[in-house]
């Protein structure tokens, strides 16, 4: 019966990998059932069933609703969209599906997640918490500092750096203005060094770091990726400050009880070995991660998030995972310069005619709607021997690419 086989799959402004995902669920004999805010969807056409949930002002019991009312029985929740990662979990709950565990919801918010860390001993970073109109900034008593949303901040979106008092009250202004003055927000200690991130599974409350990546550089003015993104990290400090880090995230899952899910972990490691964590992002990373994942550790992210949302036992994947060899590879992101939709750029095909391109991406018609958060619209996935070959080729399709935005 079809209702043994419903699966929900999440969407917001259409983003959720909804067809991709609708593929591996028809592939596997599933019925993907797509629950969006969007009446006329693109992507309604690639599932069974579309449920229309209005996310911001419908309550639990609302979406319980209309997926009964249109004969669904959910048997699994599969999103990746940070803003609904809530929704998953509470509907999961409901259900008594994979992913409900109370734990989980703790990841939901950047002040949880260091108040859990710090209550754990795993993080000494300062930070105080709040909403925008009333957090109060005399808590505040150390220099810079990072102010950002607590929630739905995925892209770096409306991160700000404060170098002082005044600069703070500022920025929480601006974010107020912005997102809402009830909206929560946490201002923390910055961390002053090298930006990583490590991507794994949690089986059984265990955190497996696979893809480890190291940021060799970092746009200081809007907080955003820059540069290239090299995996296995190449810097001594980076790699020590990898394995201590995800020790400690390891050490809040198996605190937390969570259950099987994937992790993208970022953070930052000082000058002096020290580190600290950024933030846990209880999904996939996007853009090439995933790709760049199956390249250097032959697991598929997404088709692994997949099948532990159905509830399928995957302990024996980092066993089975490559090491990596000699091989080095690097992400080499580009990023919007200004409010526009994407009228020319260079063609991946033409990209991955220079020698050590292997991959890329870039969205048509790209459209920017605010610089409040990143918005790459091309990557190119490259590969080589050494560092310097991976910088020499770097130049090459920098030297190469040419993008305009109207």
């Amino acid at each position: 019966m079809a209702e043994e086989r419903d699966v929900l799959i999440y969407s917001k402004r259409f983003e959720g990998g909804v067809r991709l995902v609708s593929r591996m669920l028809s592939d596997m004999g599933r019925r993907p059932v797509l629950v969006s805010d969007e009446p006329e969807d693109v992507n309604r056409t690639h599932c069974a069933v579309h449920v229309v949930v209005d996310w911001e002002t419908a309550s639990l019991e609302e979406l319980v609703a209309a997926v009964g009312a249109a004969g669904v029985v959910p048997t699994a929740v599969v999103n990746f969209v940070d803003s609904l990662i809530s929704w998953q979990v509470r509907t999961a709950r409901h259900y008594g599906l994979t992913g409900g565990e109370h734990g989980r919801e703790v990841l939901l918010s950047k002040a949880r997640v260091r108040a859990a860390m710090a209550d754990r001993g795993l993080s000494s970073l300062a930070f105080a918490a709040g909403t925008a109109a009333s957090l109060d900034t005399d808590a505040v008593t150390s220099y810079p500092v990072i102010v950002k949303p607590d929630q739905d901040s995925g892209g770096s979106r409306l991160v700000r750096r404060a170098k002082d008092a005044a600069e703070l009250v500022s920025c929480l202004k601006e974010l107020a203005a912005a997102a809402g003055p009830e909206t929560d927000v946490i201002v923390e200690e910055y961390i002053d060094g090298i930006e990583f991130s490590v991507d794994g599974p949690v089986l059984d409350g265990r955190f497996h770091p696979l893809f480890e990546v190291e940021k060799t550089e970092h746009d200081d003015r809007r907080h955003h990726d820059a540069g290239l993104l090299i995996s296995p990290p190449v810097s001594a400090q980076v790699r020590s400050a990898v394995g201590e880090l995800s020790e400690r995230v390891g050490a809040l899952c198996a605190s937390l009880g969570l259950g099987d899910s994937w992790l993208h972990v970022e953070g930052r490691t000082r000058e002096d070995g020290t580190c600290e964590l950024v933030e846990i992002n209880p999904r996939p990373g996007g853009r090439m991660y995933r790709s760049a994942t199956q390249r250097a550790c032959g697991v598929d992210s997404i088709d692994m998030s997949v099948r532990m949302a159905l509830g399928e036992r995957l302990d024996d994947v980092p066993a089975e995972a490559a090491t990596g060899g000699t091989e080095l590879l690097a992400m080499l992101p580009f990023e919007a310069d200004r409010v526009g939709t994407l009228a020319s750029a260079t063609s991946v095909e033409e990209l991955k005619r220079i020698p050590g391109v292997v991959d890329g991406y870039l969205f048509e018609n790209f459209r920017v709607m605010t610089m409040d958060r990143e918005n790459f619209f091309a990557e190119a996935m490259i590969v080589a021997d050494s560092v310097a070959e991976l910088y020499k080729t770097a130049e090459q399709v920098r030297s190469v690419f040419t993008f305009t935005f109207e």
